[in-house]
Protein backbone atom coordinates (compact mmCIF):
# COMPACT_ATOMS: atom_id res chain seq x y z
CA UNK A 1 0.00 0.00 0.00
CA UNK A 2 1.60 3.12 -0.97
CA UNK A 3 0.81 6.37 0.87
CA UNK A 4 0.87 9.74 -0.57
CA UNK A 5 1.39 13.22 0.75
CA UNK A 6 -2.03 15.55 -0.21
CA UNK A 7 -1.53 18.44 -2.18
CA UNK A 8 -2.72 20.42 0.53
CA UNK A 9 -0.11 18.69 3.21
CA UNK A 10 2.60 19.90 0.90
CA UNK A 11 1.44 23.31 1.06
CA UNK A 12 1.34 23.44 4.54
CA UNK A 13 5.11 22.26 5.06
CA UNK A 14 6.03 24.41 2.80
CA UNK A 15 4.35 27.49 4.55
CA UNK A 16 5.88 26.16 7.91
CA UNK A 17 9.20 26.29 6.80
CA UNK A 18 9.08 29.32 5.07
CA UNK A 19 8.00 30.79 8.04
CA UNK A 20 10.32 28.82 9.96
CA UNK A 21 13.16 30.89 7.82
CA UNK A 22 11.75 34.35 8.43
CA UNK A 23 11.70 33.85 11.62
CA UNK A 24 15.27 32.53 12.10
CA UNK A 25 16.72 34.89 9.59
CA UNK A 26 16.63 37.65 12.62
CA UNK A 27 19.27 35.57 14.39
CA UNK A 28 21.16 34.25 11.29
CA UNK A 29 21.41 36.71 9.16
CA UNK A 30 23.14 39.33 11.65
CA UNK A 31 25.35 36.59 12.20
CA UNK A 32 26.59 36.05 8.97
CA UNK A 33 26.98 39.99 8.11
CA UNK A 34 29.19 40.35 11.66
CA UNK A 35 31.53 37.94 10.52
CA UNK A 36 31.75 38.86 6.71
CA UNK A 37 32.41 42.11 7.90
CA UNK A 38 35.21 41.28 10.27
CA UNK A 39 36.64 39.00 7.75
CA UNK A 40 36.99 41.72 5.39
CA UNK A 41 38.32 44.16 7.86
CA UNK A 42 40.48 41.67 8.81
CA UNK A 43 41.84 41.25 5.04
CA UNK A 44 42.08 44.67 4.31
CA UNK A 45 44.23 44.80 7.67
CA UNK A 46 46.45 42.14 6.58
CA UNK A 47 46.87 43.48 2.84
CA UNK A 48 48.12 46.69 4.21
CA UNK A 49 50.78 45.25 7.20
CA UNK A 50 51.73 42.60 4.09
CA UNK A 51 52.41 45.48 1.84
CA UNK A 52 54.09 48.24 4.24
CA UNK A 53 55.57 45.76 6.41
CA UNK A 54 54.77 45.13 9.81
CA UNK A 55 57.61 47.80 11.24
CA UNK A 56 55.76 50.86 9.39
CA UNK A 57 52.51 49.82 10.19
CA UNK A 58 50.74 52.27 12.35
CA UNK A 59 49.02 50.89 15.86
CA UNK A 60 45.48 51.10 14.69
CA UNK A 61 45.60 48.98 11.72
CA UNK A 62 47.36 46.65 14.05
CA UNK A 63 44.66 46.86 16.33
CA UNK A 64 41.62 46.08 13.40
CA UNK A 65 43.56 43.06 12.42
CA UNK A 66 43.58 42.05 16.14
CA UNK A 67 40.34 42.34 17.21
CA UNK A 68 38.78 41.45 13.75
CA UNK A 69 40.71 38.11 13.82
CA UNK A 70 39.23 37.60 17.60
CA UNK A 71 35.97 38.32 16.52
CA UNK A 72 36.32 35.66 13.56
CA UNK A 73 37.86 32.96 15.87
CA UNK A 74 35.48 32.98 18.66
CA UNK A 75 32.20 33.77 16.22
CA UNK A 76 33.12 30.67 13.96
CA UNK A 77 30.83 28.25 15.75
CA UNK A 78 28.15 30.64 15.62
CA UNK A 79 28.72 31.58 11.85
CA UNK A 80 28.48 27.50 11.15
CA UNK A 81 25.65 27.14 12.96
CA UNK A 82 23.96 30.41 11.00
CA UNK A 83 25.14 28.96 7.72
CA UNK A 84 24.05 25.56 8.31
CA UNK A 85 20.81 26.29 9.77
CA UNK A 86 20.18 28.58 6.50
CA UNK A 87 20.77 25.52 3.96
CA UNK A 88 18.82 23.30 5.49
CA UNK A 89 15.66 25.58 5.61
CA UNK A 90 16.67 26.58 2.45
CA UNK A 91 16.73 22.87 1.39
CA UNK A 92 13.43 22.11 2.94
CA UNK A 93 12.02 24.84 0.89
CA UNK A 94 13.39 23.60 -2.44
CA UNK A 95 11.92 20.31 -2.03
CA UNK A 96 14.99 18.75 -0.52
CA UNK A 97 13.26 17.17 2.10
CA UNK A 98 15.39 16.87 5.74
Amino acid sequence: MKIEKSDAWRRHQSALAERMQRDLARYTHPVIRALGLCGVAYLASCAVVMVLGAGAVSTPVAMVAAFSAVVLVLGAPAFALAVGVERHLRGLLEGRGC
